[in-house]
């Protein structure tokens, strides 16, 4: 069985990487590292630098997962800087920053970058977009399927609910027009495995 570090410690990233993975012969390991948070501009150079950091330490094949969400009307804010801005004004402060302003419409970013048994830096953006707004007010509903907060104030335009009200059929539905950048990895990495196994 082929085991794969995932450096990260979030829950919901940890659990999507393993669904998507279930039944591939492949164990997914969390690892937990003190990595730099660089001030870059996009999430792909933020996601190859901790991946680096994180290859430089243990050594070994590395996956690393690097997201937000940017809002039109803020011109792409806060993009590498969600996490920051989540852990200081909150979702709350998002919602104060687009006061007044009628474009609420919003989007995701993710990149994963996995760096082999040889060094080789691979990076795997998110596929298709999830048409979504940001909502006037925050609805405070704890999600079981949500990874960060943002699920209170996103709201679905086409199934008119916020992101947080969405039962498990309706999350499968909106993820099922996209492919979040640990999907297209996954995809690649058991390809790359199977062509591995058949060529040795």
């Amino acid at each position: 069985m082929a085991v794969l570090n995932f450096i990260t410690t979030n829950r919901s990233k940890i659990r999507s990487l393993q669904s998507t993975l279930e039944g591939c012969g492949v164990e997914v390991k969390t690892r937990k590292l003190d990595l730099l948070e660089p001030q870059y501009d996009t999430v792909n150079e933020v996601s190859a630098f901790k991946a680096r950091q994180a290859f430089e330490r243990l050594r070994e094949p590395v996956l690393v997962e690097d997201g937000g969400f940017v809002a039109e009307a803020l011109n792409g804010f806060p993009g590498v800087y969600t996490k920051f801005v989540l852990n200081t004004v909150g979702a709350k402060g998002i919602l104060n920053l687009l006061s007044g302003e009628s474009n609420r419409r919003a989007r995701f970013i993710s990149c994963a970058s996995y760096i082999d048994e040889e060094g080789h830096l691979y990076q795997f953006e998110r596929e298709g977009n999830l048409e979504m707004e940001v909502g006037d007010k925050l609805v405070d509903i704890d999600s079981p399927y949500a990874w960060s907060e943002l699920w209170k104030i996103l709201y679905v335009p086409q199934m008119r609910k916020t992101m947080c009200e969405l039962n498990a059929e309706e999350v499968k539905e909106l993820y099922g027009t996209v492919r979040g950048s640990l999907q297209v990895f996954a995809a690649w990495y058991v390809k790359r495995l199977h062509q591995n196994s058949t060529a040795a």
